[in-house]
């Protein structure tokens, strides 16, 4: 059980709140739980299960149905959006007299982890690593023979766990030609053919911490049509990289690359957010996403990928997770994205 983080989250509370997400037990307690609720207060703490584990380093374990019991009539319960409606109901009718307050945001576990410490770092680093090892390897393989999307795919997800990755961040994407204008395409038995672009998105978990990482590849050339498309796209990666500080709004930096992007008329090919966090999950805070109120903060790790994505023709999108320091935005690691090196 890691007491520093939990002292710091119950110095904020106002009222007693009940944490329910996976990965937020994972950061607060050091585990997961099939089932598992963790109420904080501001000097107490109590986690419900389902009867058959306990948490590590907290002698005080009972079932949700009597949650009621730890919240005094003065106080109000705090539950957020990852709570269930079947679950909210349950909490009700087994504690008729309990005050419930449902709210839509997220749990201050989830703010706290927007900034990582030193060894969080390190696990999102390591698990880059991993998955810059295995592009290497894949683009060897793209130039011995022939694959379709969903082989491709499978070689990408079976190669990680070979070099250390625990698990998946999400299923690798392997989008070629005209599937490449889906941001997320599910693999098919589509072959690769010469000439076509190709995204490869893709991600790993190593000691829970996950990675992402986006290319776009070509067989022996790239057309025409998208060559002004992955010129732009890569000035908009490397510019939003350099705009993201500490103090600026994360909407700020989407502007950026929006602004980018418009030189070349490209901006309406621009379909999805600039970014996300990252670490115990592969979508989590800051937002880098249009009107985001976020404010970036050394510590934070999240990802920029633009992309372009025009209908019946193909997409490009480039992509790496980034931290960020005082000094601004910094990769984990360095993977080349100029075109001349995506054409295999």
């Amino acid at each position: 059980m890691n007491r520093q983080r939990i002292k710091k989250i119950q110095a904020q509370l106002r009222q007693p709140v009940l944490i329910k997400k996976p990965e937020n037990l994972a950061y607060l307690i050091g585990r997961t739980f099939m089932h598992g609720y963790l109420l904080l207060k501001k000097n107490n703490l109590v986690f419900f299960g389902d009867g058959l584990e306990k948490a590590p380093g907290i002698q005080r374990t009972d079932l949700l149905k009597n949650v009621g019991r730890y919240i005094r009539s003065h106080e109000t319960l705090e539950l957020f959006g990852e709570f269930t409606y079947n679950e909210t109901a349950y909490i009700k009718h087994k504690n008729p007299k309990l005050r419930l307050q449902v709210t839509a945001r997220r749990s201050p576990a989830d703010q706290e982890r927007q900034v990582k410490d030193i060894q969080e770092l390190a696990k999102v680093r390591k698990s880059m690593e991993i998955t810059a090892a295995v592009f290497a390897l894949v683009k060897k393989q793209l130039k011995r023979k022939v694959w379709t999307e969903r082989k491709l795919a499978e070689f990408i997800q079976k190669t990680g766990f070979r070099l250390g990755a625990e698990d998946v961040s999400f299923p690798a994407i392997a989008a070629a030609g005209a599937n490449a204008a889906t941001p997320h395409h599910v693999p098919s038995q589509k072959i690769i053919k010469t000439g076509e672009a190709l995204i490869l998105d893709f991600g790993f978990k190593y000691k829970s911490y996950c990675s992402d990482f986006t290319r776009t590849l070509f067989l022996k050339r790239a057309p025409k049509t998208l060559e002004t498309a992955y010129s732009q796209v890569e000035k908009a990666y490397l510019e939003s990289i350099q705009a993201a500080r500490p103090g600026v709004q994360a909407g700020k930096i989407y502007d950026h690359a929006v602004r980018v992007l418009a030189e070349k008329k490209l901006d309406k090919y621009f379909i999805h957010s600039l970014g996300h966090g990252t670490g115990l999950e592969i979508h989590e805070l800051p937002n880098l996403s249009p009107g985001s109120k976020d404010i970036l903060r050394p510590g934070m790790v999240f990802s920029i990928e633009p992309g372009v994505y025009v209908p019946k023709v193909g997409g490009i999108r480039i992509e790496d997770l980034v931290y960020l320091t005082s000094a601004g935005a910094r990769k984990f690691i360095n993977v080349a994205t100029k075109l001349e090196e995506q054409i295999l």
